[in-house]
């Protein structure tokens, strides 16, 4: 069995994979301690790969120990090229999307969205070729912001909004939060198509489900295709 282990900023999520088939997930707050020897000897796991733009988990150890362990890096066998510079500054989550993109859907123009703590957009063309791509604040960054920067604004979490126009404070950073993130992502939608008109669009992240219902129809939500990317790189890089 195969153990993804995708490290960001807010949680931590593991998936399980019978070769190349998903078979479970699991997630964990970045501030939960995660029972890595139980996982392994529960799934019997004997190759796992890890991607981190989090904080580190205490224990990690467990995992070098105990599995073939891979780390995601830029020097990995990786099915596109890129017009990133440095390469090396492109994030590791974002290249394992793009690794998922081109394995999956090659001969396909792909545009990733990974809706997170950040959202990042970015665009690889049917040759497996990164042409570039964005960042942005994600939802829960746009919350924290008002309230942190501000001396009156409360401290929200994600909620649908109600009817338009709002009528109290929190209702107005709802609408404010959410339709700005929605209208965001159509005008990067529609600026990536002045470069290349036609792509498939694949919304990724832990926002992906409650984004994706909002934006225009034809895309494909997907909340484990990061960790499709990774068990694809380290199938293709176990030694």
């Amino acid at each position: 069995m195969n153990l993804t282990i995708d490290i960001g900023n807010t949680h931590t999520k593991l998936g399980f994979f019978d070769g190349l088939e998903l078979q479970s997930t699991q997630k964990f707050s970045s501030s939960e301690t995660i029972p890595w020897q139980s996982i392994i000897d529960s799934y019997k796991i004997k190759h796992s790969i890890l991607s981190k733009v989090g904080n580190d988990q205490s224990d990690l150890e467990t995992l070098y120990k105990n599995t073939q362990c891979l780390k995601a890096h830029h020097q990995l066998q990786l099915p596109f090229t890129s017009d990133y510079d440095p390469f090396e500054n492109l994030g590791i989550d974002r290249v394992v999307g793009l690794a998922a993109a081109a394995h999956l859907f090659s001969r396909e123009n792909v545009l990733i969205i990974d809706a997170g703590t950040c959202i990042t957009y970015d665009l690889v063309t049917a040759n497996a070729h990164h042409i570039g791509g964005v960042i942005s604040p994600g939802l829960m960054m746009r919350y924290q912001a008002m309230h942190r920067f501000t001396h009156q604004l409360p401290n929200l979490e994600l909620k649908e909004p109600s009817s338009f126009p709002p009528t109290n404070t929190d209702e107005a950073m709802h609408h404010g939060v959410i339709s700005s993130v929605v209208a965001e992502i159509k005008a990067f939608i529609s600026r990536f198509e002045t470069s290349i008109p036609t792509f498939r669009i694949i919304l990724t992240g832990g926002d992906a489900g409650f984004l994706s219902k909002r934006v225009k129809n034809g895309i494909l939500a997907d909340e484990n295709f990061i960790a499709i990317g990774l068990n694809l790189l380290l199938e293709t890089n176990k030694s």
